[in-house]
């Protein structure tokens, strides 16, 4: 893959005072890849910040989550070639700087799916207890399934392959999210491996995630592994 086509999907929910940020730091690469971000229904002037700044955008007529935002992104990379498609949050926590380390695995390795990892890495803002704690803990559950140490399974710092796109993309049937994605991936056969990143306090704004979502996440995580073990695996084609 000497000249492979690079796209960073950007999902974003109310960042109208990050999004240009996020965009100029990923332009300002020495070999800079495309970006779409993907409006998942903001109420503020998310969409228009991203057109001002000449990149496509992905309008979705409501909220639907990260997980929706994300899928209609790697949609996008599906339907025009694209060969590595990177995730990054646009509330300006991940460093585009750490790109080329991301998609380093895929290139020289062929691995399918690369996982920027937190505590492999820096986070330059102290995480609350009860989000540090489930993290690691969802990181052992994780690593016991899939046969690796993977030491930060919700990091949305990540990069796909062209298989994982394709997977990504047309599959349907399954919540392709966090910890249980990676679970998913590990049945079909794909390949993972992590990397070392590092994490900027949040911009501007507040996140999605409050204390509510934070409790809930340890149920959700463990019905859909529950879901998806008893399924039969989506195999890579």
């Amino acid at each position: 893959m000497h000249h492979p086509r690079v796209l960073v999907v950007i999902p974003a929910f109310n960042e109208e005072g990050n999004i240009p940020h996020v965009l100029e730091e990923i332009r300002s690469l020495s070999n800079p890849p495309d970006a779409v971000v993907v409006d998942d229904g903001s109420t503020d002037g998310t969409a228009d910040a991203a057109r001002r700044a000449g990149v496509p955008v992905i309008s979705l007529p409501v909220n639907g989550g990260m997980f929706c935002a994300v899928q209609a992104g790697f949609r996008y990379a599906y339907r025009h070639g694209y060969d590595i498609a990177i995730q990054v949050d646009a509330d300006g926590q991940h460093d585009p700087s750490g790109i080329p380390a991301l998609i380093a695995p895929i290139l020289e390795r062929g691995v399918d799916v690369v996982i920027g990892s937190r505590y492999l890495g820096k986070v330059e803002y102290k995480m609350p207890m009860a989000r540090s704690v489930g993290t690691k803990v969802f990181g052992r559950l994780t690593s016991a399934f899939v046969g690796q140490s993977i030491t930060d399974t919700t990091c949305g710092f990540r990069a796909y392959g062209r298989a994982a796109i394709r997977l990504f993309a047309t599959e349907t049937s399954f919540e392709f999210r966090d910890a249980v994605g990676l679970v998913v991936l590990h049945r079909g056969g794909f390949t993972l491996c992590e990397v070392p990143v590092t994490v900027h306090p949040r911009r501007s704004g507040r996140s999605s995630i409050n204390a509510f979502l934070t409790i809930i996440y340890p149920l959700h995580y463990l019905l859909a592994l529950a879901v998806e073990l008893l399924r039969k695996p989506v195999r890579k084609g």
